[in-house]
């Protein structure tokens, strides 16, 4: 889908003390580029960009140095996914009370990591499709992170130091399979989180100074509707675990190289809930796929309408104070 000049509100870059680079990523029938949001167009980098680690090796000032003369009207290009592969996506989950609570985990005492594959990466107005035999699509908006350098086994990230780790902050859909994730064979979340278009990003990324990075994670709120019903709306301070935990969390496990994604979490409102038919079925049939994944398709699809054919969502995520717009999704169902 082709960018709209109607869902890219007018945003100056530089609002209060605040300086952001807004970097998109673009086609106009060939060859993505890169560029800056200026108002009601982009301004191409000049430059060699291949991926989002190249963009995040240099500060807003030195990006925003790149920018020449020309100017695209954004209804003019096709937006593209400002992450780009090959990344890793690390995703944390139940990281809203309210989603905690939806899906029975009321209390939290560690942080729930998983992975998402690259090839699921989309843009922001790309169609999501529904795999076949996929009766429980869910959605789930969230605010990503963007690394502009490796976090390793001896690196300690405080909130004093989270920008010198996250260069760019990202819209995202962490879009489910839920039939799959707990109808598979023990529960196979990766295979259904992973599948193409099931990690929209974008419509920008969003580039602050590194001594603005934690302020901005302080305040942002995110929200997604569903043919016009607003199904997800969060704060950021409402986190269970704070992107610097998180990150250290990570930093205990594995390697993160500038450009890997991680996702934080999505809020209260997907369309699965927790139930005790629900739970019942987890614990009665673990060790049974074929039966655990009928009885749970027919219980949870009784008391819901998952995402199908039609279905529109459209998110936005911004800061409190509507100082910094990260930008609209506006994504369909189609089906495979």
């Amino acid at each position: 889908m082709s960018g709209d000049s109607s869902r890219f509100p007018s945003d100056p870059l530089k609002k209060g003390n605040e300086m952001v680079v807004k970097v998109t990523r673009f086609a106009i029938g060939g060859e993505p580029l890169w560029g800056i949001l200026d108002e009601e167009e982009i301004a191409p980098l000049e430059g060699t960009f291949v991926s989002t680690a190249d963009i995040l090796r240099l500060p807003p000032a030195h990006l925003k140095a790149r920018v020449g003369a020309e100017r695209f009207p954004i209804s003019s290009v096709t937006i593209l996914s400002p992450v780009t592969a090959p990344t890793q996506i690390v995703c944390q989950g139940l990281n809203y009370a309210d989603h905690a609570d939806q899906s029975g985990h009321s209390s939290r005492q560690k942080n729930l990591l998983f992975m998402k594959a690259a090839s699921s990466l989309s843009g922001a107005f790309d169609p999501v499709i529904r795999p076949p035999g996929c009766q429980m699509l869910d959605y789930e908006v969230e605010l990503g992170l963007v690394l502009k350098r490796p976090l390793t086994a001896g690196d300690h990230v405080t909130r004093e130091t989270l920008g010198d780790f996250i260069g760019g902050l990202v819209l995202c859909n962490d879009i489910s399979a839920r039939d799959v994730m707990f109808g598979e064979a023990f529960l196979q979340w990766f295979r259904g989180k992973s599948a193409r278009t099931f990690c929209p990003c974008g419509p920008w990324l969003v580039i602050p100074e590194a001594d603005e990075v934690a302020d901005l994670l302080d305040r942002i709120e995110i929200r997604l509707w569903l043919n016009d019903e607003l199904r997800q709306s969060a704060h950021s301070r409402d986190f269970v675990f704070r992107p610097e935990t998180c990150l250290n969390d990570i930093a205990s496990l594995m390697d993160l190289a500038a450009g890997d994604l991680v996702l934080t979490g999505t809020p209260g409102g997907v369309i699965l809930q927790a139930s005790v038919p629900l739970a019942q079925i987890l614990t009665t049939k673990l060790f049974k796929d074929s039966e655990r994944k009928e009885a749970i398709v027919q219980e949870a699809t009784a008391h819901a309408r998952y995402l199908a054919p039609d279905d529109i969502m459209r998110a936005e995520m911004r800061t409190d104070d509507s100082a910094v717009d990260f930008g609209r999704q506006l994504l369909a169902i189609v089906d495979a």
